[in-house]
Protein backbone atom coordinates (compact mmCIF):
# COMPACT_ATOMS: atom_id res chain seq x y z
CA UNK A 1 0.00 0.00 0.00
CA UNK A 2 2.68 2.44 1.00
CA UNK A 3 4.76 1.51 -2.38
CA UNK A 4 1.77 2.70 -4.14
CA UNK A 5 1.10 5.58 -2.50
CA UNK A 6 4.73 7.24 -2.93
CA UNK A 7 4.88 7.48 -6.68
CA UNK A 8 1.35 9.56 -6.44
CA UNK A 9 3.16 12.14 -3.91
CA UNK A 10 5.74 12.94 -6.17
CA UNK A 11 4.22 13.25 -9.06
CA UNK A 12 1.52 15.86 -6.86
CA UNK A 13 5.11 17.87 -5.75
CA UNK A 14 7.30 17.98 -8.80
CA UNK A 15 5.20 20.24 -10.75
CA UNK A 16 5.57 22.49 -7.74
CA UNK A 17 9.22 21.69 -7.06
CA UNK A 18 10.02 22.53 -10.98
CA UNK A 19 8.38 26.12 -10.61
CA UNK A 20 10.15 26.83 -7.67
CA UNK A 21 13.39 26.08 -9.60
CA UNK A 22 12.51 28.35 -12.49
CA UNK A 23 11.94 31.49 -10.16
CA UNK A 24 15.21 31.07 -8.01
CA UNK A 25 16.95 30.56 -11.48
CA UNK A 26 15.37 33.51 -12.88
CA UNK A 27 15.37 36.03 -10.31
CA UNK A 28 18.24 35.65 -8.39
CA UNK A 29 18.55 36.78 -4.68
CA UNK A 30 21.01 39.94 -4.28
CA UNK A 31 24.46 38.95 -4.07
CA UNK A 32 26.18 39.72 -0.77
CA UNK A 33 28.22 42.62 -0.39
CA UNK A 34 31.62 42.08 -0.14
CA UNK A 35 33.32 41.84 2.97
CA UNK A 36 35.89 44.90 3.14
CA UNK A 37 39.52 43.47 3.33
CA UNK A 38 41.59 44.08 6.67
CA UNK A 39 43.27 47.17 7.09
CA UNK A 40 47.15 46.22 7.18
CA UNK A 41 47.59 47.36 10.91
CA UNK A 42 44.74 44.97 11.81
CA UNK A 43 46.32 42.24 10.20
CA UNK A 44 50.03 43.40 12.24
CA UNK A 45 47.85 43.46 15.61
CA UNK A 46 46.40 39.80 15.04
CA UNK A 47 50.08 38.43 14.08
CA UNK A 48 51.49 40.16 16.84
CA UNK A 49 48.71 38.95 19.60
CA UNK A 50 49.86 35.65 18.78
CA UNK A 51 52.89 35.86 20.36
CA UNK A 52 52.86 34.46 23.32
CA UNK A 53 56.09 34.69 25.30
CA UNK A 54 54.83 38.14 26.11
CA UNK A 55 50.92 37.20 27.03
CA UNK A 56 51.54 37.09 30.76
CA UNK A 57 53.74 39.86 31.80
CA UNK A 58 51.51 42.24 33.12
CA UNK A 59 51.56 46.05 32.92
CA UNK A 60 54.02 47.75 35.15
CA UNK A 61 52.78 49.43 38.31
CA UNK A 62 53.76 51.74 39.84
CA UNK A 63 55.74 53.68 36.81
CA UNK A 64 59.04 53.38 36.00
CA UNK A 65 61.09 54.09 38.74
CA UNK A 66 65.06 55.38 38.60
CA UNK A 67 67.60 53.06 39.35
CA UNK A 68 71.23 54.21 40.07
CA UNK A 69 74.78 52.41 41.03
CA UNK A 70 78.08 54.52 42.53
CA UNK A 71 80.91 52.95 40.01
CA UNK A 72 83.54 50.49 42.28
CA UNK A 73 86.83 50.03 41.31
CA UNK A 74 86.75 47.36 38.70
CA UNK A 75 83.34 48.20 37.32
CA UNK A 76 83.52 47.81 33.46
CA UNK A 77 79.92 49.65 31.81
CA UNK A 78 79.66 46.60 29.10
CA UNK A 79 79.10 44.66 32.21
CA UNK A 80 77.28 46.79 34.37
CA UNK A 81 74.80 47.19 31.16
CA UNK A 82 74.45 43.94 30.70
CA UNK A 83 74.19 42.19 34.46
CA UNK A 84 72.85 44.92 36.45
CA UNK A 85 71.34 47.98 34.33
CA UNK A 86 69.83 44.32 32.38
CA UNK A 87 70.36 46.92 29.25
CA UNK A 88 70.54 45.45 25.55
CA UNK A 89 74.21 45.91 24.77
CA UNK A 90 73.27 47.12 21.32
CA UNK A 91 71.95 50.52 23.10
CA UNK A 92 74.90 51.30 24.85
CA UNK A 93 76.57 50.90 21.88
CA UNK A 94 74.30 53.14 19.76
CA UNK A 95 75.74 56.19 22.23
CA UNK A 96 79.37 55.11 21.41
CA UNK A 97 78.79 55.77 18.77
CA UNK A 98 77.15 59.08 18.94
CA UNK A 99 79.51 62.16 18.43
CA UNK A 100 78.03 63.81 21.39
CA UNK A 101 78.90 61.93 24.87
CA UNK A 102 80.80 59.06 23.57
CA UNK A 103 83.91 60.52 25.59
CA UNK A 104 82.07 60.74 28.76
CA UNK A 105 81.26 57.17 28.35
CA UNK A 106 84.86 55.49 27.83
CA UNK A 107 86.14 57.86 31.19
CA UNK A 108 84.05 56.85 33.46
CA UNK A 109 85.54 56.12 36.75
CA UNK A 110 85.48 54.65 40.39
CA UNK A 111 82.83 57.20 42.71
CA UNK A 112 80.91 58.61 39.83
CA UNK A 113 77.30 58.39 40.34
CA UNK A 114 74.94 56.84 37.51
CA UNK A 115 71.51 56.58 37.28
CA UNK A 116 69.04 55.17 34.36
CA UNK A 117 65.14 55.04 33.99
CA UNK A 118 64.26 51.80 31.40
CA UNK A 119 60.82 50.58 30.54
CA UNK A 120 59.38 47.63 31.66
CA UNK A 121 60.39 45.86 28.67
CA UNK A 122 64.18 46.57 29.33
CA UNK A 123 64.40 49.64 27.18
CA UNK A 124 66.42 52.87 28.07
CA UNK A 125 64.75 55.56 28.41
CA UNK A 126 67.12 57.65 30.18
CA UNK A 127 70.57 57.57 31.47
CA UNK A 128 72.45 60.22 33.78
CA UNK A 129 76.29 60.46 34.89
CA UNK A 130 77.14 63.26 37.29
CA UNK A 131 80.77 64.24 37.41
CA UNK A 132 79.82 65.44 40.91
CA UNK A 133 76.45 66.47 43.44
CA UNK A 134 75.86 69.46 41.10
CA UNK A 135 77.36 68.58 37.75
CA UNK A 136 76.40 65.83 34.78
CA UNK A 137 75.59 64.42 31.74
CA UNK A 138 72.01 62.94 30.41
CA UNK A 139 70.92 61.38 27.32
CA UNK A 140 67.14 61.02 27.01
CA UNK A 141 65.52 58.90 24.19
CA UNK A 142 64.34 60.55 21.21
CA UNK A 143 62.42 57.78 18.77
CA UNK A 144 65.53 55.24 18.14
CA UNK A 145 68.06 57.90 19.00
CA UNK A 146 69.29 59.97 22.67
CA UNK A 147 69.71 63.65 23.16
CA UNK A 148 72.83 64.55 24.47
CA UNK A 149 72.83 67.40 27.52
CA UNK A 150 74.56 68.85 30.13
CA UNK A 151 73.30 69.04 33.87
CA UNK A 152 73.85 71.65 36.21
CA UNK A 153 71.21 71.38 39.06
CA UNK A 154 72.24 70.73 42.27
CA UNK A 155 71.58 67.05 43.49
CA UNK A 156 70.40 67.27 47.45
CA UNK A 157 69.64 63.42 49.35
CA UNK A 158 67.27 63.07 52.36
CA UNK A 159 66.34 60.83 54.33
CA UNK A 160 62.85 60.00 55.63
CA UNK A 161 61.90 57.83 58.53
CA UNK A 162 58.53 55.94 58.28
CA UNK A 163 56.91 54.30 61.11
CA UNK A 164 53.17 53.11 60.87
CA UNK A 165 50.86 50.13 61.67
CA UNK A 166 49.38 47.93 59.04
CA UNK A 167 45.91 48.57 58.10
CA UNK A 168 44.40 46.00 55.52
CA UNK A 169 46.85 46.90 53.00
CA UNK A 170 50.74 48.30 53.38
CA UNK A 171 49.76 51.38 50.89
CA UNK A 172 46.78 52.59 53.28
CA UNK A 173 49.01 53.04 56.13
CA UNK A 174 51.07 55.21 54.08
CA UNK A 175 49.10 56.98 52.42
CA UNK A 176 48.70 59.93 55.31
CA UNK A 177 52.22 60.27 55.28
CA UNK A 178 52.89 63.83 53.76
CA UNK A 179 56.83 63.35 53.72
CA UNK A 180 56.20 60.51 50.94
CA UNK A 181 52.93 61.94 49.17
CA UNK A 182 52.41 61.04 45.59
CA UNK A 183 55.34 58.01 46.28
CA UNK A 184 53.18 55.71 48.57
CA UNK A 185 52.73 53.04 45.52
CA UNK A 186 56.63 52.85 44.64
CA UNK A 187 57.38 52.33 48.23
CA UNK A 188 55.01 49.61 48.63
CA UNK A 189 55.42 47.78 46.00
CA UNK A 190 59.04 47.86 46.93
CA UNK A 191 58.23 46.38 50.76
CA UNK A 192 56.33 44.00 49.18
CA UNK A 193 59.06 42.78 46.83
CA UNK A 194 61.35 42.06 49.91
CA UNK A 195 58.69 40.16 52.14
CA UNK A 196 55.79 37.84 52.00
CA UNK A 197 53.15 40.05 53.16
CA UNK A 198 50.85 39.24 51.36
CA UNK A 199 50.93 35.56 52.92
CA UNK A 200 51.93 36.67 56.12
CA UNK A 201 51.13 40.10 57.14
CA UNK A 202 47.82 40.98 59.74
CA UNK A 203 45.78 44.03 60.56
CA UNK A 204 48.08 45.32 63.28
CA UNK A 205 51.81 44.60 62.65
CA UNK A 206 53.88 47.26 62.88
CA UNK A 207 56.48 48.51 60.47
CA UNK A 208 59.33 51.31 60.47
CA UNK A 209 61.03 52.57 57.08
CA UNK A 210 64.09 53.87 56.13
CA UNK A 211 63.37 55.56 52.40
CA UNK A 212 66.22 57.69 50.78
CA UNK A 213 64.92 60.29 48.52
CA UNK A 214 67.20 62.37 45.53
CA UNK A 215 66.17 66.20 44.70
CA UNK A 216 67.32 68.23 42.22
CA UNK A 217 67.13 72.33 42.87
CA UNK A 218 63.84 73.76 41.65
CA UNK A 219 61.86 70.30 41.12
CA UNK A 220 58.98 70.04 43.58
CA UNK A 221 59.04 66.67 43.56
CA UNK A 222 62.11 63.90 44.61
CA UNK A 223 62.82 62.29 41.44
CA UNK A 224 64.31 59.74 42.36
CA UNK A 225 63.17 56.82 45.82
CA UNK A 226 64.83 54.18 47.29
CA UNK A 227 64.14 51.92 50.33
CA UNK A 228 67.04 51.53 52.74
CA UNK A 229 66.11 50.01 55.68
CA UNK A 230 63.30 48.47 57.63
CA UNK A 231 62.16 46.19 59.89
CA UNK A 232 58.51 44.46 60.04
CA UNK A 233 56.74 43.30 63.54
CA UNK A 234 54.25 41.20 63.50
CA UNK A 235 52.68 37.83 64.14
CA UNK A 236 53.93 35.95 61.50
CA UNK A 237 56.75 37.81 60.61
CA UNK A 238 59.62 39.77 62.24
CA UNK A 239 62.58 40.92 60.35
CA UNK A 240 65.01 44.21 59.85
CA UNK A 241 66.93 44.50 56.60
CA UNK A 242 68.91 47.11 54.82
CA UNK A 243 70.05 47.70 51.38
CA UNK A 244 74.10 46.73 50.50
CA UNK A 245 76.08 48.10 48.04
CA UNK A 246 74.74 45.52 45.29
CA UNK A 247 71.20 46.65 45.98
CA UNK A 248 70.05 43.69 47.99
CA UNK A 249 68.64 43.49 51.33
CA UNK A 250 70.68 41.45 54.42
CA UNK A 251 69.77 41.40 57.89
CA UNK A 252 71.96 42.54 60.46
CA UNK A 253 74.32 39.67 60.24
CA UNK A 254 74.51 39.20 56.43
CA UNK A 255 72.22 37.14 55.86
CA UNK A 256 70.47 37.41 52.20
CA UNK A 257 67.04 37.86 52.05
CA UNK A 258 66.87 36.38 48.69
CA UNK A 259 68.35 33.21 48.43
CA UNK A 260 71.02 31.19 45.91
CA UNK A 261 69.82 30.74 42.56
CA UNK A 262 70.65 28.11 40.08
CA UNK A 263 71.38 29.30 35.84
CA UNK A 264 68.59 26.88 34.71
CA UNK A 265 65.45 25.21 35.69
CA UNK A 266 66.47 21.70 34.41
CA UNK A 267 68.48 18.58 35.96
CA UNK A 268 70.10 18.44 32.42
CA UNK A 269 71.36 20.20 30.13
CA UNK A 270 69.22 21.06 26.91
CA UNK A 271 70.16 22.89 23.96
CA UNK A 272 68.86 26.36 23.64
CA UNK A 273 66.31 26.94 20.27
CA UNK A 274 65.63 30.36 21.28
CA UNK A 275 67.85 33.02 22.82
CA UNK A 276 67.09 35.79 24.98
CA UNK A 277 66.48 39.14 22.73
CA UNK A 278 65.42 42.11 23.31
CA UNK A 279 65.34 43.03 19.69
CA UNK A 280 63.95 39.73 18.13
CA UNK A 281 62.07 40.85 15.08
CA UNK A 282 58.63 38.82 14.55
CA UNK A 283 59.32 36.46 11.84
CA UNK A 284 55.80 37.68 9.44
CA UNK A 285 55.31 41.51 10.58
CA UNK A 286 58.95 42.34 10.67
CA UNK A 287 58.56 44.37 13.36
CA UNK A 288 60.45 44.53 16.98
CA UNK A 289 59.12 41.90 19.16
CA UNK A 290 61.27 41.09 22.00
CA UNK A 291 61.54 37.62 22.73
CA UNK A 292 61.66 38.05 26.87
CA UNK A 293 62.70 34.11 28.09
CA UNK A 294 64.45 31.65 26.80
CA UNK A 295 63.76 27.88 25.26
CA UNK A 296 65.34 24.87 25.56
CA UNK A 297 64.41 22.07 23.60
CA UNK A 298 63.40 19.18 25.42
CA UNK A 299 61.30 16.11 25.33
CA UNK A 300 57.97 15.99 26.94
CA UNK A 301 58.04 14.92 30.03
CA UNK A 302 61.08 16.59 30.65
CA UNK A 303 61.75 17.87 35.07
CA UNK A 304 61.34 20.88 35.64
CA UNK A 305 62.89 22.09 38.83
CA UNK A 306 62.61 25.62 40.88
CA UNK A 307 66.03 27.43 40.37
CA UNK A 308 65.78 28.91 44.07
CA UNK A 309 63.66 28.99 46.82
CA UNK A 310 60.29 30.65 46.78
CA UNK A 311 56.47 30.50 46.41
CA UNK A 312 53.81 29.61 43.30
CA UNK A 313 52.09 32.83 42.66
CA UNK A 314 50.46 31.13 39.80
CA UNK A 315 49.86 28.61 37.63
CA UNK A 316 46.93 28.39 34.80
CA UNK A 317 46.45 27.31 31.28
CA UNK A 318 46.75 30.32 28.21
CA UNK A 319 45.90 29.69 24.91
CA UNK A 320 49.24 30.93 23.80
CA UNK A 321 51.23 30.10 26.79
CA UNK A 322 49.62 26.84 27.46
CA UNK A 323 49.63 25.06 31.04
CA UNK A 324 52.63 27.68 32.89
CA UNK A 325 53.77 28.14 36.14
CA UNK A 326 54.68 31.61 37.88
CA UNK A 327 57.56 31.51 40.99
CA UNK A 328 58.16 34.50 43.47
CA UNK A 329 61.61 33.91 44.65
CA UNK A 330 61.43 37.28 46.61
CA UNK A 331 63.26 40.73 46.74
CA UNK A 332 61.49 41.61 43.00
CA UNK A 333 62.69 38.10 41.91
CA UNK A 334 59.82 36.33 39.74
CA UNK A 335 60.27 33.00 36.96
CA UNK A 336 57.84 32.01 34.87
CA UNK A 337 57.71 28.40 33.32
CA UNK A 338 55.20 28.04 29.67
CA UNK A 339 54.33 24.95 27.87
CA UNK A 340 54.22 23.01 30.43
CA UNK A 341 52.55 19.29 29.55
CA UNK A 342 52.43 18.63 33.81
CA UNK A 343 52.17 21.38 36.47
CA UNK A 344 53.45 19.00 40.14
CA UNK A 345 52.56 22.15 42.34
CA UNK A 346 49.82 24.51 43.23
CA UNK A 347 49.19 28.31 44.19
CA UNK A 348 50.36 29.19 47.31
CA UNK A 349 52.85 26.00 47.94
CA UNK A 350 56.20 26.94 49.08
CA UNK A 351 59.24 25.38 46.68
CA UNK A 352 62.86 24.47 47.65
CA UNK A 353 65.43 24.88 45.18
CA UNK A 354 65.95 21.66 43.06
CA UNK A 355 62.29 20.66 43.56
CA UNK A 356 60.85 19.37 40.63
CA UNK A 357 57.22 21.63 40.01
CA UNK A 358 56.46 20.53 36.47
CA UNK A 359 57.33 18.50 33.41
CA UNK A 360 57.96 19.98 30.01
CA UNK A 361 55.67 19.72 27.25
CA UNK A 362 54.83 21.51 23.60
CA UNK A 363 50.78 22.88 24.78
CA UNK A 364 49.23 26.60 23.82
CA UNK A 365 50.57 27.58 20.81
CA UNK A 366 54.34 25.78 20.11
CA UNK A 367 55.90 24.92 16.96
CA UNK A 368 57.84 22.04 19.25
CA UNK A 369 58.24 20.86 22.66
CA UNK A 370 60.11 22.93 24.55
CA UNK A 371 60.50 24.87 27.71
CA UNK A 372 60.11 28.77 27.91
CA UNK A 373 61.64 29.91 31.14
CA UNK A 374 61.77 33.20 31.92
CA UNK A 375 63.47 35.66 34.98
CA UNK A 376 61.85 38.50 35.98
CA UNK A 377 63.64 41.59 38.38
CA UNK A 378 61.72 43.90 39.83
CA UNK A 379 59.26 43.71 37.32
CA UNK A 380 60.96 43.53 34.23
CA UNK A 381 62.02 40.63 32.04
CA UNK A 382 66.52 40.02 32.33
CA UNK A 383 68.47 37.54 30.24
CA UNK A 384 68.73 34.79 32.79
CA UNK A 385 71.19 33.01 31.35
CA UNK A 386 73.82 36.56 31.66
CA UNK A 387 72.63 38.19 34.90
CA UNK A 388 74.30 38.15 37.91
CA UNK A 389 72.56 35.88 40.30
CA UNK A 390 72.20 35.66 44.01
CA UNK A 391 74.88 33.10 44.05
CA UNK A 392 75.27 32.54 48.62
CA UNK A 393 73.50 32.82 51.16
CA UNK A 394 75.16 35.09 53.62
CA UNK A 395 77.56 37.86 52.96
CA UNK A 396 81.23 36.77 54.21
CA UNK A 397 85.04 38.47 54.55
CA UNK A 398 85.34 42.00 53.15
CA UNK A 399 81.77 42.28 51.55
CA UNK A 400 80.73 41.48 55.28
CA UNK A 401 82.48 44.14 56.98
CA UNK A 402 81.41 46.80 53.98
CA UNK A 403 77.95 45.72 55.12
CA UNK A 404 78.02 45.76 58.68
CA UNK A 405 79.87 49.42 58.94
CA UNK A 406 77.40 50.76 56.41
CA UNK A 407 74.55 49.11 57.96
CA UNK A 408 75.06 49.99 61.61
CA UNK A 409 73.86 53.73 60.64
CA UNK A 410 71.28 52.83 58.37
CA UNK A 411 69.75 50.62 61.26
CA UNK A 412 70.90 53.57 63.83
CA UNK A 413 68.93 55.77 62.04
CA UNK A 414 65.78 53.47 61.47
CA UNK A 415 66.07 53.13 65.32
CA UNK A 416 66.23 56.89 65.78
CA UNK A 417 70.08 56.41 67.46
CA UNK A 418 70.85 59.00 64.56
CA UNK A 419 68.88 61.41 62.93
CA UNK A 420 68.31 61.39 59.36
CA UNK A 421 70.60 64.46 59.10
CA UNK A 422 73.19 63.25 59.97
CA UNK A 423 73.38 60.02 58.39
CA UNK A 424 72.79 62.37 54.83
CA UNK A 425 75.89 64.26 56.05
CA UNK A 426 77.98 60.91 56.13
CA UNK A 427 76.79 59.61 53.18
CA UNK A 428 77.68 63.06 50.96
CA UNK A 429 80.99 62.65 52.98
CA UNK A 430 81.55 58.84 51.67
CA UNK A 431 79.03 58.59 48.72
CA UNK A 432 80.80 55.19 47.87
CA UNK A 433 78.74 53.59 50.74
Amino acid sequence: MLTRLVPRFLMFFFPLILALALVLFFFPSPMPEPEAAPLSHEVLEVLEATDFHNALIPALSPPPQWEQYTLQTGDRLSHLWQNRMHLPLATLYRLLDQQDGAQLLHRIHPGQHIEWLASRDGQLLALRIWANRAEGHEWVRDGQQFAFNSLSNQREVRYVRLEGVLDGILINSLQNMPEIAGQEGAIAAALDRHLPLRRDARNGDRFSLLVEQEWLSGDPRPYSTRLMAFEYQGDRLQIRAARHSDDRFYTPDGASLIPPFSRTPLAQNFRISSHFNLNRRHPITGRVQPHYGTDFATPIGTSVVAPADGTVLRRGWHPYAGHYVVLAHGQGYETRYLHLNRILVNRGQSVRRGQQIAQTGNSGRSTGPHLHYELHIGGRPVNAMRVELPSTERLEGQDLEQFTEHSRQLFATLDQQMSTRQLALSVRSNPSS
